[in-house]
């Protein structure tokens, strides 16, 4: 973990100086002033605007851009309550995960969490499906690649539906046709597997019961459907038929994000622009992790996070880097940095085949 550069001053000198930049005082009638305190931790510092009613208690909701200016820290979180406002800003850079080729010794592991580097790390169980959204050099086909590879070390089932056939598609000749599809009519099939892959793990969790259980306490490995470019796919229904193949894949795609969680089946959606078109906002707001890498407009952040969209977008631009959300924790869209793989020393490929 790296510190970031502060500035050499006692919090509370800044926090008066603070006060008196932006003019959150008044000496009208008495000296009248904002109320700001402070709290460090192990990794971040938290500064608190207390509000009391009066003229700065507006003020005091809106000043994330100024704090972290002055404090020369990223900020991490702003919670507004009833009485107080907090921001946290972090103090302590989390480390971007570095990928290198591994050994025979690591081949597989039994652990669910998936360690995505920059202090993430990854329970499908506790945080279904994945979202992952990002342009051109975005760096988003990477790190969909370290992905599958996490996937495969968990001896996962994996489904590849890409209807562009590009990257993805043409895994097909180290996977199998039978598990990655590139036309609409393959892609209902592959689909319809890990549906029915998933009602008939159902079954059997209903035929030996167990109060509060789950696919993996019942001894199975996770499935995932990774479904790229999903615009695109919807686009082939120009007519009847291939209308109903859309609607067939998007149901079957519904069922998974729905009810996939208890049985171990799970879904990562790739494109490069979210629309509201491509996938609901109901359907959106279950995917539990999601992810847009690059520099982004602020309607296409909205696409991505919905309501946990960042109020202050950090600058993306550094590549892999962009703003990440993780239900569960009670936080907005986050900056984050994927993990980084060297291409010319890391060969994808030779490192797939120890795992399938």
């Amino acid at each position: 973990m790296k510190k970031y550069f502060q500035r050499e001053f006692h919090y509370d000198f800044l926090l008066l100086e603070f006060i008196i930049a932006n003019n959150l005082y008044s000496e009208k009638n008495g000296l009248e002033s904002a109320i700001l305190s402070y709290e460090e931790r192990s990794e971040e510092i938290v500064i608190y605007g207390v509000k009391y009613g009066d003229r700065f208690a507006t003020k005091l909701e809106t000043l994330e851009t100024e704090m972290s200016a002055l404090l020369n820290l990223p900020l991490t979180e702003k919670i507004i309550r009833e009485g107080i406002v907090e921001y946290h800003f972090q103090t302590v850079k989390p480390e971007r995960l570095v990928i290198e080729t591994s050994t025979e010794m690591e081949k597989h592991t039994n652990k669910i969490e998936i360690n995505l580097g920059y202090g993430i790390v990854y329970s499908p169980v506790e945080c279904p499906h994945i979202l992952v959204s990002g342009g051109t050099g975005s760096g988003k086909s990477v790190f969909i690649s370290y992905l599958l590879l996490e996937f495969f070390k968990r001896k996962s089932t994996v489904y590849i539906c890409d209807p562009k056939n590009s990257d993805l598609g043409s895994l097909s000749h180290y996977l199998g046709e039978e598990k990655v599809a590139t036309s609409p009519n393959n892609i209902a099939r592959v689909v319809r597997l890990a549906v029915t892959e998933m009602n008939d793990r159902y079954k059997y969790m209903n035929e030996n019961f167990k109060y509060g259980s789950n696919a993996i306490d019942h001894g199975f490995q996770p499935v995932w459907l990774i479904f790229d470019e999903m615009g695109a796919f919807q686009a082939s229904g120009t007519d009847k038929k291939s209308k109903e193949i859309v609607n067939e894949v998007m149901n079957g795609l519904k069922q998974i994000i729905l009810l996939g969680r208890q049985a171990n089946v799970f879904i990562l959606i790739a494109a490069q622009q979210m629309r509201s078109e491509t996938l609901s906002t109901d359907l959106r707001d279950n995917l539990g992790l999601r992810i847009a890498l690059g520099a982004n407009s602020s309607e296409g952040y909205r696409m991505v996070f919905g309501s946990a969209t960042p109020e202050t977008i950090p600058p993306i631009e550094v590549k892999g880097s962009g703003l990440l959300y993780k239900q569960g924790t009670g936080k907005s869209g986050e900056y984050y940095e994927s993990p980084y793989v060297d291409m010319q020393k890391f060969d994808f490929i030779e490192e797939l085949k120890k795992y399938i």
